[in-house]
């Protein structure tokens, strides 16, 4: 299990925030280590992301996945966000260009490992997240996550578009993993943390 956070004002207790400038040399300090099926882990500041952190009873609001393409030695982000659906950004915008307007993520930051995760297996991982890129969200999901988010129920909503979560959860799942989950068929950042074989390896921001 990844240490145990059950809310951002322990998360921010614990680890309290740091400067830009050793962000960014903490970042450089482990770039090298991140591989493909890390699990990014963030905590928000939009309301949204604190209806989530509250209904997870959790300190996450936001998960993706680490894409490792060592033939030219980069480490990239995948993840399903509101606005575009499922993208891939290159890792260091964590930490300098998230918004699109030269600004670091605005949250807090997390990088987590699931343990002993045979390299055929991340690369199902991979292929599935590559696969999948650009699938968009039309604006009638808003409302469906905020449901799915607030009531815990999926069933309500039947269709191949992920929140961040699912995508992570579909993403181990073909590869024949199954992370556990909440009541129903919510799963939350924080539910995904929760995995006994999810190890935290750094705090990002």
């Amino acid at each position: 299990m990844a240490f145990r956070l059950t809310s951002r004002k322990e998360l921010d207790e614990t680890f309290p925030k740091k400067g830009i400038q050793e962000i960014r040399r903490n970042y450089e300090a482990i770039r090298n280590e991140l591989q493909t099926g890390d699990l990014i882990f963030f905590s928000g500041n939009h309301w949204l992301s604190n209806l989530i952190r509250i209904r997870s009873k959790g300190a996450w609001s936001h998960v993706g996945i680490v894409v490792r393409i060592e033939e030219i030695d980069r480490v990239f982000l995948v993840e399903s966000i509101l606005e575009v659906g499922v993208r891939m950004i290159p890792m260091s915008f964590i930490i300098k260009d998230y918004d699109g307007r030269n600004h670091p993520y605005n949250g807090r930051v997390a990088w987590a490992r699931f343990q002993n995760l045979p390299s055929d297996k991340a690369l199902i991982i991979k292929e599935f997240a590559l696969d999948n890129l650009s699938k968009q969200y039309d604006r009638k999901e808003y409302s469906r996550i905020l449901w799915r988010t607030i009531t815990g129920k999926a069933k309500v909503f039947h269709d191949n578009k992920y929140t961040c979560s699912e995508y992570v959860y579909e993403a181990f799942k073909r590869a024949g993993i199954y992370l556990k989950y909440e009541r129903g068929d919510f799963i939350s950042p924080s539910a995904i943390w929760s995995n006994e074989e999810i190890e935290m390896k750094a705090i990002i921001i």
